[in-house]
């Protein structure tokens, strides 16, 4: 497969796990889905998806390593995973908050 095949199907699987996800906590917690929310959070984990597939590549991670995490951070959401991000960046680049 191909580079740009590579990061599409990830940052699809990406956004897969994210709406199921997204729908997961959704039904735990007896809600009600609404499908413009779930489209919105399974988005969210397809941009963040992207982000954390770039980072992974440039850590030197397999292609194994980097889908789960990939597919692991779509599942938690984007909000929770960019905050993940957000530590190892910060710490790679050495900036403290």
């Amino acid at each position: 497969m191909s580079d740009h095949g590579r990061t599409i199907g990830l940052t699809l699987l990406a956004f897969i796990a994210g709406l199921l996800g997204h729908l997961m906590r959704t039904v735990e917690r007896n809600g009600r889905v609404e499908w413009h929310i779930a489209a919105l959070e399974a988005s969210a984990s397809a941009f963040v998806g992207y982000l954390t597939i770039q980072v992974c590549d440039a850590l030197g991670l397999s292609n194994e390593w980097t889908g789960v995490i990939v597919g692991l951070f779509g599942w938690l959401g984007a909000s929770t995973s960019v905050k993940i991000l957000e530590q190892v960046i910060r710490k790679r680049l050495g900036i403290d908050k």
